[in-house]
C-alpha cells in the first residue's frame, strides 16, 4: 500500500511538471502571436526557445528526491525482463550459485558456532580447561588432576578465580520410573555453576554441604532428560529418584543451553568434598577454572605448575614434580582437533564456490557477446562505464542474490539433518562438538548476503573487460576466423576451474587414502560378529566386591547358554572406549630400583574375565592369558602387552617377573605384588591414529580389588561373540541380563565395529566432505568447459567450414579443437599442482600415514582431470567434425 502510494505521489508530480511545461509553452507562443506570427511558426519558435522537452523533463528527474532509488528500480525491474526472457540462463545460473553459496553457508554455519562464537557461559574467554603434561613419563597428556592438588591450587592460587572438578564418564542406574535406564551422570564440585557463571532454570544447585560424607543423596537433572524422562514436570524439583538403588532428592533443572561437560549428560550429582584430610592422589577429576581479572593463560600455567612442585613436604614422592601445567581456554580444550578439519572444509567449500563463479562467469560471457551490438549501440549515445557496469551488474546481483536465498534454504535444511541426526546416528559425527549448538542465525544469514553481493561482483565485472571499444564491436559483422584475444578471458576462465578443481581433487585423494590407511591398522583384536555392552551394578544391591563379581559370573553364565552366542568375555574397559584410559598408575617392577629423581611409568590397568583374549581373539605373543582358574582360585596374576614390555622390561622376557602398583611409601597399605604369566599383542586406547601404543596391564577380574590402584569392579563391559547378526541378539541379552536382575540396564549397546567406525569418525567426516566438493567442482569444471568449448566451436563454425572446403580431414579439425583445449586444461593443472604441492601443510595435519605430497595421489587425480576434460572438450570437436560443409558457409 506505502508503495502504491508513492507511484501515485510520483504520477502526479510528473502530470504537474507536464501541465508546468505545458504553460511555458503556451506563454511563449501567445508573446509571438501577439507579435503577428502565424500560429504554426509560434509554436515552432517558442519549442526552439524553450528546448527539449523530453531532456527537461529527464533532468527535472534527477534533480527531484529519490531520483537515484527510481533508476535503480527501474533499473532492477528491465534486468528482471530480460532474465524472465531467458529461463534456461536465468535457472542454470541460480541453481549454480545455490549449490554452491549452499556448501558455504552450510559449512559456515558449523564453523561460526563451534569454532568462533562464546561458549554460552558469562565471560566464556575467561574460563581455563586444567591440562598437564608429563615430560618424565610415557603419558601424552593428563587432563585429570588429584583432589590433593585441587586442594592446593584452590588455596593457594593467586591467578583464578574459582576452580570446579567434575568427571562425566559415570552412569548410573536410574529405576522407579518406569523401565530401568542406565543414565549419564557427571560429578562435580559445588562450584561449577560460579565458575561458569550459569543459574539453574528450576530449583537450584547443591551446596557443599550438600556434598560432605553422610549427607543426603541430590542430584540436579539435564532440561533434555527434565523433558524426555518427566514431560517437562516443574512439581519434579524436590521429588526424589532412585539411582543406583539410592533415594536422591531433585534439587533443580539447568536449562537447555547447559550441557557441559558433555551433551550427552542426564543429571548433575555432587562429587566427594575434598579437604586437606580427605584429599587423595587419585587422577580421578578433571577441572576448570575462570581466570582472574589482569591475569593471563601464561601467568596461570606458571603458577600452576609451581605450586604442583611446592605440594606439601609431607609428599616428597607424590610424582606432582613430573606435572607440567599446559592449561587452555575452555574452548580450545572443546573444540580440539575438529578445528583444523572445519577450516580446511571451509576452504574446500570456498573453491567450489570459484569453480560456480567461473562457470557462471563463462555464461555471462556468451550472453554478453550475444548482446554486444546492443551494448556497443548504448556506448555510441553516450553510455559510460558506469551505465555499462550498471547493466551488467544489477543482472549478476539479481542472479546472486536469488541463489544466495535458495542456498540458505540448503543450508539450513543441511543444518537441520546435520543436528538431527548428528551423535545418535554416527558414526561421522560422533566426533563433532557443540553439535548442538549449531543453528542458521544472523551471522549466517549476514555471511550469506556478503558472499552473494561478493559473488555478483566476481563474475558479474568479468564481462566488462569485453567491452571496451565500442567502434570495434559495431563494425564486427561476424568472423571467418577466430581471433584468440576474443576468446582468452574464456580460457584464463576454464584453465582455474581445472586448477581449483584440482586442488580439490588431490585434497579429496589425500583423505581417502588416510582413512585407508587407518582402517588398515591392526587394531589387535578381531571386531567381526561381536556385540558389546556395558552394564552398571548398584552399591546398595551390591555392596562389596564378592557381590559384583558374583553378578558379572552369573550374567556371563546365562548369556553363555542363549542361542547364538559362541563365548562371552567382560573387561572393565574395551579398546577405544569411552573410557579411554578406564584406570591406571604407576608400576613398579621388583628389583628395578628407580634413579634418583625418576618417576615411575605409567600404565593403564584392566581387570578382565577368563577366556576374554581368546573371545577378543587377540594374539599372545609369549606365555598364557588369563584362564577361568586364575578367576576362581585369585591368582596373583597379570598378563602386560608388548608397549609395556618395552617400556618397563626394556623388551626381554618378562614371564616370571614380578610387577605392582602404587607406591609403597604413599600407599596406606604394602601392594601386592603380582606375576606375569603372559604378554599379548598391543591394541589401541585414544584412537587408531596414536603415536605409539600405550603400555597395558590385565590382571584377573574378580580379584582385582584386592591390588592397590586396581580397576573397580561396579560396572563391567561384555563382548559377546556370536555366530548370528549382532544386532539381532539385542533383545535376548536384554531379556537375559534381566532374568539375573530385573532392575540392571544395559548401556553402549553396540558391536565392535561400530567401535573402529567410531575411531575413525572424524577423518571419515572429513573424507566424505571433501570428497562431495571435489565430486561438485569437478561436476562444474566439466560442465563449464563443456559449454565454453561447445560457443567456441559454434563461434568458429565458418571458420571449420572453409577449413573442411578445403580439403582438412575431420579427424585433424577434432584433433585441433581438442589440442586447443588441452593447451588450456594443462595450463590449469600446472597452476592446481603448484597450490596444491605449497598447500599441502594445511591438510597435513589431518592426514595418517600419507604424505601431504603423495605422489601417486597426485599423479593419480591429474590422469583423472586431464581425462575427463579431454572427453569435454572432444565432444564439441567430434561435432564440428562431423559439419557440413555447406551448411557450415552458409553461417557467414
Amino acid at each position: 500500500m506505502r508503495d502504491l502510494h508513492f507511484w501515485r505521489w510520483r504520477k502526479a508530480e510528473d502530470d504537474d511538471v507536464d501541465r508546468e511545461l505545458q504553460v511555458h509553452l503556451e506563454l511563449a507562443t501567445e508573446e509571438r502571436l501577439e507579435a503577428g506570427i502565424p500560429l504554426r511558426d509560434a509554436q515552432l519558435a517558442a519549442r526552439r526557445e524553450f528546448g527539449s522537452v523530453a531532456l527537461t523533463k529527464e533532468e527535472l528527474r534527477d534533480m527531484r528526491t529519490g531520483a537515484a532509488l527510481e533508476r535503480l528500480w527501474q533499473e532492477t525491474c528491465y534486468a528482471a525482463r530480460r532474465l524472465l526472457r531467458s529461463p534456461a540462463f536465468t535457472a542454470a545460473t541460480v541453481l549454480t550459485l545455490a549449490l554452491a553459496i549452499g556448501a558455504n553457508a552450510s559449512i559456515f554455519a558449523v564453523v561460526y558456532r563451534v569454532v568462533l562464537h562464546p561458549l554460552p557461559y558469562g565471560n566464556s574467554e575467561r574460563l581455563l580447561a586444567l591440562e598437564f603434561s608429563v615430560p618424565s613419563r610415557n603419558v601424552p597428556k593428563v587432563y585429570y588432576i588429584p583432589s590433593r592438588l585441587y586442594v592446593q591450587y584452590l588455596e593457594r592460587a593467586r591467578t583464578l578465580d574459582g576452580l570446579a572438578l567434575y568427571v562425566a564418564a559415570n552412569e548410573l542406574t536410574l529405576t522407579g520410573q518406569g523401565s530401568p535406564e542406565r543414565i549419564r551422570v557427571s560429578r562435580t564440585t559445588s562450584s561449577l555453576p560460579s565458575v561458569l557463571r550459569v543459574t539453574p532454570a528450576l530449583g537450584r544447585w547443591f551446596d557443599e554441604s550438600e556434598a560432605a560424607p553422610g549427607a543426603s543423596a541430590t542430584a540436579v537433572l539435564s532440561h533434555g532428560f527434565w523433558v524426555r524422562r518427566f514431560g517437562q514436570d516443574p512439581n519434579v524439583v524436590g521429588r526424589p529418584i532412585t539411582l543406583d538403588g539410592i533415594p536422591t532428592l531433585v534439587l533443580g533443572v539447568m536449562p537447555a543451553s547447559f550441557t557441559f561437560p558433555d551433551p550427552r549428560v542426564d543429571v548433575w550429582i555432587p562429587a566427594p568434598y575434598a579437604t586437606k584430610t580427605t584429599a587423595t592422589d587419585s587422577y580421578t577429576f578433571a577441572a576448570i577454572a575462570r581466570l582472574r581479572d589482569g591475569a593471563t593463560i601464561a601467568d596461570a600455567r606458571s603458577e600452576l605448575t609451581r605450586l604442583s612442585v611446592d605440594l606439601d613436604s609431607s609428599y616428597p614422592n607424590n610424582g606432582y614434580r613430573a606435572l607440567v601445567s599446559t592449561a587452555t581456554t575452555l574452548l580450545d580444550a572443546t573444540v580440539g582437533s575438529i578445528e583444523a578439519t572445519l577450516w580446511v572444509l571451509l576452504t574446500a567449500v570456498g573453491l567450489v564456490l570459484l569453480v560456480a563463479c567461473a562457470n557462471v562467469a563463462n555464461l555471462f560471457l556468451v550472453r554478453s557477446e550475444v548482446r554486444q551490438r546492443e551494448i556497443a549501440m548504448r556506448r555510441a549515445l553516450g553510455a559510460g562505464n558506469r551505465a555499462i557496469a550498471n547493466y551488467f551488474l544489477t543482472e549478476s546481483i539479481m542472479l546472486s542474490l536469488a541463489g544466495g536465498a535458495l542456498g540458505l534454504a540448503l543450508a539450513w535444511g543441511a543444518v537441520r539433518m546435520l543436528v538431527a541426526f548428528g551423535p545418535a546416528v554416527g558414526p561421522w559425527w560422533a566426533s563433532l562438538p557443540r553439535l548442538q549448538e549449531v543453528r542458521v542465525d544472523g551471522a549466517v544469514w549476514l555471511f550469506t548476503f556478503g558472499l552473494s553481493l561478493l559473488t555478483a561482483l566476481v563474475f558479474g565485472s568479468i564481462p566488462l573487460i569485453r567491452f571496451t571499444r565500442p567502434a570495434e564491436s559495431l563494425h564486427d559483422r561476424g568472423w571467418s576466423t577466430a581471433s584468440p584475444s576474443r576468446h582468452r578471458t574464456r580460457q584464463l576462465l576454464m584453465a582455474g576451474q581445472v586448477a581449483f578443481a584440482l586442488v580439490l581433487l588431490i585434497a579429496s585423494g589425500l583423505m581417502q587414502r588416510s582413512f585407508q590407511t587407518l582402517r588398515a591398522v591392526d587394531p589387535g583384536f578381531d571386531a567381526t560378529s561381536t556385540l558389546t555392552f556395558r552394564i552398571g551394578l548398584p552399591r546398595v544391591a551390591y555392596p562389596d566386591e564378592g557381590r559384583m563379581s558374583a553378578a558379572h559370573r552369573a550374567i556371563s553364565d546365562r548369556l553363555s547358554t542363549l542361542p547364538g552366542v559362541a563365548a562371552v568375555a567382560a573387561s572393565t574397559c574395551l579398546p577405544l572406549s569411552e573410557q579411554q584410559l578406564c584406570q591406571g598408575g604407576p608400576l613398579f617392577v621388583e628389583g628395578h630400583a628407580l634413579p634418583p629423581g625418576a618417576v615411575a611409568p605409567f600404565v593403564a590397568s584392566r581387570a578382565i574375565d577368563g577366556g576374554y583374549f581368546e573371545t577378543m581373539r587377540m594374539r599372545v605373543l609369549a606365555g598364557r592369558g588369563i584362564e577361568r582358574g586364575d578367576v576362581e582360585r585369585e591368582e596373583p596374576v597379570v598378563v602386560v602387552n608388548q608397549a609395556l614390555v618395552n617400556l618397563a622390561f626394556g623388551g626381554s622376557d618378562p614371564i616370571g617377573r614380578q610387577v605392582r602398583f602404587g607406591n609403597p611409601a604413599l600407599s596406606p597399605r604394602q601392594p601386592e605384588w603380582l606375576t606375569v604369566v603372559g604378554v599379548v599383542g598391543n591394541t589401541p586406547i585414544f584412537g587408531l591414529a596414536e603415536a605409539a601404543p600405550f603400555p597395558q596391564l590385565y590382571m584377573p577380574i574378580f580379584r582385582s580389588r584386592r591390588v592397590n590402584m586396581a580397576p573397580r569392579l561396579d560396572a563391567m563391559t561384555f563382548v559377546v561373540r556370536t555366530r548370528v547378526t549382532p544386532e539381532s541378539l539385542a533383545e535376548a541379552v536384554r531379556r537375559a541380563v534381566g532374568d539375573i536382575d530385573a532392575n540392571l540396564a544395559l548401556a553402549q549397546v553396540h558391536t565392535l565395529q561400530d567401535v573402529l567406525d567410531r575411531a575413525a569418525a572424524q577423518m571419515a567426516f572429513t573424507m566424505v566432505l571433501l570428497a562431495i566438493a571435489a565430486g561438485v567442482s569437478l561436476m562444474l569444471g566439466v560442465i563449464g568447459i563443456y559449454g565454453a568449448m561447445s560457443y567456441i566451436v559454434s563461434q568458429r563454425t565458418a571458420e571449420i567450414g572453409i577449413r573442411l572446403a578445403l580439403g582438412a580431414q575431420p579427424g585433424n579439425v577434432s584433433r585441433m579443437i581438442v589440442r586447443q583445449g588441452s593447451v588450456v586444461a594443462v595450463a590449469g593443472v600446472v597452476i592446481g599442482l603448484a597450490a596444491a604441492f605449497a598447500g599441502g601443510r594445511v591438510i597435513h595435519s589431518l592426514l595418517y600415514g600419507v604424505s601431504p605430497r603423495d605422489p601417486r595421489v597426485f599423479a593419480g587425480t591429474t590422469a583423472l582431470l586431464l581425462g575427463v576434460v579431454v572427453l569435454a572438450c572432444w565432444l564439441p570437436a567430434r561435432r564440428a567434425a562431423r559439419l557440413n560443409p555447406l551448411d557450415a558457409l552458409r553461417t557467414e
